[in-house]
């Protein structure tokens, strides 16, 4: 599927949209322990998209989100103008990682926020061609899909939604282009365990491309007829997994949105760019390696994946 240019006259602020959670974590990992750090899939989304194109956030913050980390948003050119500030903690997420810090360990979530937050988007912005729809309740998801009006659209998800809204999950991704999750959610989602009959099976649940993160193994990307595995770059200082996976995606798809096209080439050039993007993530702990990097840090890391000087 290539992507087809809007008509003359249609102007929108931004070209990607990222529709995500953005939360207060208490994290613990071997190296780490911290209560109150921000993270959540929208703010490690937007972030690694901002290397590329002009993103637009949709999220609820609560009224005790820091205002420094707003203002670090605004600061890479994050419209955060549907961020809805409401009088209800931010969504909380309390867990660690133990041993190789494969799986996050879950302890306690806050989710009360979203009873209060309809996720509704600007009509000044359902229009943009690409969208992000951040892990998250699938009936959230089939929510902002009904608002969109984007040629472009991918989804990820989770293990919980795959147990307990499988149906309302299907839905979502029936009408989607693009499902990312990880090789674990793959398995579960489809029942199946090898990846690559996992994959087709996927396939069939709507999307044109089916991407499965694999860690440390990097990732893999499935058309009908067409399968690519993605290296991870290797890093000599893993800190934090947390928020690998969503910088994985924000980074492909911001890509993807300022190329302006879609298929299976400018796709495997967008996953070596998430790639980049995600080692950098898994380097700090929270968001403050991938807070701190550029686009320059991202390109570096690029081209050294696809064989340019200094190649690992």
């Amino acid at each position: 599927m290539g992507f087809k240019a809007r008509p003359l006259g249609v102007t929108v602020s931004s070209k990607l949209i990222v529709a995500g959670v953005l939360a207060l974590d208490d994290l613990k990992t071997p190296k780490r322990s911290e209560k109150g750090i921000v993270g959540g899939a929208g703010v490690y989304s937007s972030i690694s998209s901002s290397f590329f194109i002009d993103t637009a956030l949709i999220a609820a913050i609560g009224n005790d989100f820091p205002e420094d980390i707003t203002k670090k948003l605004k600061n890479k050119m994050i419209d955060l103008d549907c961020v809805k500030e409401l009088d209800y903690p931010t969504f909380h997420w309390s867990g660690e990682y133990v041993g190789d810090m494969s799986q996050a360990i879950t302890h306690n979530t806050d989710f009360q926020i979203n009873d209060h937050y309809d996720w509704e988007i600007s009509e000044n912005y359902d229009n943009v061609v690409f969208a992000l729809l951040c892990n998250n309740d699938p009936s959230i998801q089939n929510k902002v899909l009904n608002q969109l009006d984007s040629k472009v659209v991918a989804l990820d998800t989770m293990n919980l939604w795959i147990d307990i809204k499988k149906e309302e999950l299907n839905h979502a991704v029936s009408k989607v282009n693009l499902l990312f999750l990880n090789d674990a959610e793959a398995q579960m989602y489809s029942q199946e365990n090898d990846l690559d009959k996992a994959a087709q099976i996927l396939l069939n649940k709507g999307p044109e491309y089916v991407i499965i993160k694999r860690g440390e193994k990097g990732a893999n990307l499935y058309g009908k007829n067409t399968k690519k595995e993605i290296p991870c770059y290797e890093i000599s200082d893993f800190v934090d997994p947390t928020g690998a996976g969503d910088t994985f995606a924000g980074a492909s798809m911001g890509y993807l949105a300022k190329v302006g096209n879609y298929d299976y080439d400018t796709l495997v050039r967008a996953m070596y760019y998430g790639s980049a993007a995600a080692s950098i993530t898994v380097e700090g702990f929270g968001t403050e390696s991938i807070m701190d990097a550029t686009s320059e840090d991202v390109e570096k890391r690029f081209r050294k994946l696809i064989g340019g000087p200094g190649r690992i």
